[in-house]
């Protein structure tokens, strides 16, 4: 069975709001899940901005995170076009390698994800984190202009 992507995250969120989904998730589902990157996907419906906005500035588990947004949020499709800055940066092959194992996708879905992590402080400071999680050495992090 393939394991659950973010993308797949946001359809139960938006589409499908499942009770139960947190519960039915392996762990491996759970690993790709990024309180950070479903903030930053939901923000851009236009009309969810301010909601998402003010969500995000609480520290909430991912269960109970999809649980709140699944109950605020009304249950329909939604096309979240992410729109990403014209500046296209190229990132070290073994920082790419790292994101497509942690995430557990493409090497083209992970070099989106770099994008998006490094756009925002806070994005960079889960990305370092995640380095770390790998065993990457701190001058290697330090190269990368991370906080």
């Amino acid at each position: 069975m393939k394991t659950k992507s973010l993308f797949d995250h946001i359809t139960h969120i938006t589409s499908k709001q499942t009770k139960n989904y947190w519960e039915n998730l392996t762990d491996a589902d759970r690993k790709t899940w990024s309180n950070y990157m479903v903030h930053r996907f939901l923000s851009m419906n236009m009309n969810w901005t301010d909601l998402v906005n003010e969500i995000q500035k609480y520290k909430l588990e991912p269960k109970d995170l999809y649980r709140l947004y699944t109950e605020i949020l009304p249950k329909g499709k939604q096309w979240l076009r992410y729109t990403k800055g014209k500046k296209v940066m190229k990132h070290p092959e073994w920082v790419v390698e790292i994101i497509t194992k942690y995430h557990q996708v493409s090497i083209k879905e992970a070099n989106e994800y770099l994008e998006i992590y490094y756009s925002t402080e806070q994005g960079k400071a889960e990305l370092k984190s995640i380095l770390q999680k790998f065993g990457t050495e701190p001058k290697e992090i330090k190269k990368l202009n991370l906080p």
